[in-house]
């Protein structure tokens, strides 16, 4: 009996290990405005690793997005539009479970001209994600501005943009 409680007591103590129960795991709930954004590292669709601290120093539109969601696809050629401004950097995070093998063609066929990075179930909760389209806009520091839980649009984006651009940005206000 003894044995059995041993062995019991070290899986539930490995499983928590490997689960992320530490202090220093991201928690959904920190994910409001004002806040720093969380920290990732995912994989591009040309197979490099691109890492939120490399975003640092401009402003970032991150959109969480699948190929499949209606809303998401209105929302892209806002967001190219908005790509097309050097002074933000458009991230886009697709959720598709298939992901390369369906977002290489998908982006291809609508000339997506930002970053668009392969995501999963994690790191949308991470981020404190419940539904798509989901978008943040950080500050340069990568400092949350603004959440949009639905799709948005280039001007509101745009707006956004200019609030950091002058400064104002202490507004805790969700879209």
């Amino acid at each position: 009996m003894r044995l059995f409680v041993l062995k019991h007591f070290c899986c539930l103590f490995v499983f928590a290990l490997l689960s992320g129960c530490g202090a220093g795991d991201p928690d959904p709930a920190s994910v409001v405005v004002g806040n720093q954004a969380p920290d990732f590292s995912l994989t591009a669709l040309d197979g490099t690793t691109v890492k939120s601290s490399s975003l640092k120093g401009s402003p970032v539109i991150l959109n969480f997005w699948a190929t499949w969601c209606r809303p998401c696809a209105s929302e892209i050629p806002e967001l190219k539009q908005l790509a097309v401004n050097s002074e933000v950097k458009v991230i886009g995070i697709a959720l598709d479970q298939d992901g390369l093998e369906t977002l290489k063609p998908f982006v291809q066929s609508n000339n997506i001209n930002y970053t668009v990075l392969v995501g999963d179930e994690e790191i949308f909760r991470q981020f404190n994600g419940v539904g798509i389209p989901y978008t943040l806009v950080l500050d340069s520091s990568q400092r949350i501005v603004k959440i949009y839980r639905g799709p948005t649009t280039r001007e509101s984006l745009e707006q956004d943009l200019r609030a950091i651009k002058a400064g104002n940005t202490s507004s805790p206000s969700a879209g």
